[in-house]
């Protein structure tokens, strides 16, 4: 993997541009070496597939950015799901009235601390998928927010999905 350059002072904004970047230069690739392993898994683990393919996609951009002082501010609980070393199920969302079953979306959200342990900013990232086969109709998404507060969070993620 190149490196992204991601420096201690960067803003939710341009860490949110290196992550968008690496995304946008790897979904295909990491799909195309993992998708026949995927779509046969697929019929037991359902959505759980899709946690399958973001372990091998985000590790390398979370790493890098661990690597500067970022991480989520969230303390991880015992019972909690966490996907891709950075993704905790508990903070997503993901609603039927948003797509249909063929192209569904689900949206996490990842409050940032830099190496002060200050906030910076939330990665809003939304991953579209299928119910019905193990298909991803469209590249995953980053998106940041300036906000950490969970209500606003959440009432961004809702008006983002408002009219889709």
């Amino acid at each position: 993997m190149s490196k992204l350059n991601i420096q201690p002072e960067m803003s939710i904004e341009e860490l949110g541009q290196k992550v968008s970047g690496y995304l946008k230069d790897h979904w295909e690739e990491v799909l195309a070496n993992t998708i026949e392993e995927l779509q046969k898994l697929f019929p037991e683990y359902e959505d759980a597939t899709y946690g399958m393919y973001l372990d091998k996609l985000l590790p390398p951009a979370w790493k890098e950015l661990e690597k500067a002082g970022f991480q989520s501010a969230e303390k991880i609980k015992e019972d909690d799901f966490i996907i891709a070393g950075c993704l905790n199920f508990r903070n997503s969302i993901e609603k039927a009235k948003w797509g249909t079953p063929d192209h569904e979306k689900r949206i996490f959200w990842i409050v940032i601390e830099n190496r002060n342990k200050q906030l910076i900013g939330t990665f809003l990232f939304e991953l579209s998928h299928s119910h019905v086969n193990f298909n991803l109709p469209s590249a995953p998404k980053l998106m940041t927010f300036t906000s950490t507060e969970r209500n606003e969070i959440t009432k961004k993620i809702l008006s983002l999905n408002e009219n889709s």
